[in-house]
């Protein structure tokens, strides 16, 4: 009887190790990426918070506005009265397509990539669907009380 029992927890014992190597091996493909796919290429943007064009942003917290540079434009959004977030609007999933462009729904609680249906939240970090990268972030400082720099870091 002692065999017996010996047996079954070497058989218990390699099915655990195999059952948790099995999990390690599965996580592996959902893991997010910490660094973007997407190119390092000179980004050197200005905006002027009391332009027309960026009236939106005065409105208040969690507003947005696209402006030209970077590689297909940039999403510039106000977290709060001194911190902004600039990311590329070039999708990290697929660059070859041309669809790939991230925008905001009416809603503006997150970022999408509605071509290939990911998500993204506002860290840049996917949410949903087959996207694993983040959104390539730029860098934004204030210039001046009115003025804000974009830059890629």
């Amino acid at each position: 009887m002692r065999q017996t029992y010996g047996s079954w927890f070497r058989i218990k014992k390699a099915g655990f190790c195999f059952l948790a190597l099995m999990g390690l091996f599965s996580s592996c493909g959902d893991e997010i990426s910490p660094v973007s796919p997407i190119a390092d290429i000179s980004v050197q943007e200005q905006v002027n918070l009391n332009s027309v064009v960026a009236q939106e942003l005065k409105i208040g917290d969690g507003r947005f506005i696209y402006i030209s540079g970077g590689i297909r434009g940039i999403v510039l959004y106000r977290k709060s009265s001194d911190i902004y977030l600039a990311f590329e609007r070039q999708s990290p999933y697929k660059q070859e397509d041309t669809c790939g462009i991230i925008t905001v729904p009416s809603s503006r609680f997150y970022m999408e990539d509605t071509c290939h249906k990911c998500t993204f939240g506002w860290d840049g970090r996917p949410q949903s669907g087959p996207c694993r990268n983040i959104l390539k972030q730029y860098k934004v400082q204030f210039i001046n009380s009115n003025t804000l720099s974009i830059t890629n870091p």
